[in-house]
């Protein structure tokens, strides 16, 4: 799993683990693969996107407007 160690670097660099995390500070959201695979559709609900495969199955999970959370 992914996580942070004291120096701010992320433990799983790997590309080919789950989950993937992502910050796009310029975009304003934090983006959390949990799995392989191609979007096919995706909802939003309270300002986090889903992103399921075709199956149904949710494979990524989007925070929008990430500067505001906890505001």
């Amino acid at each position: 799993m992914a996580g942070h160690h004291r120096d701010g670097k992320l433990q799983n660099t790997d590309v080919n683990s789950f989950p993937q995390v992502m910050i796009d500070r310029d975009s304003d959201f934090a983006s959390i693969k949990i799995a392989p695979g191609i979007e096919a559709e995706s909802f939003v609900k309270d300002g986090i996107a889903f992103c399921t495969n075709k199956l149904g199955e949710i494979i990524e999970i989007q925070i929008l407007n990430l500067s505001k959370l906890g505001k």
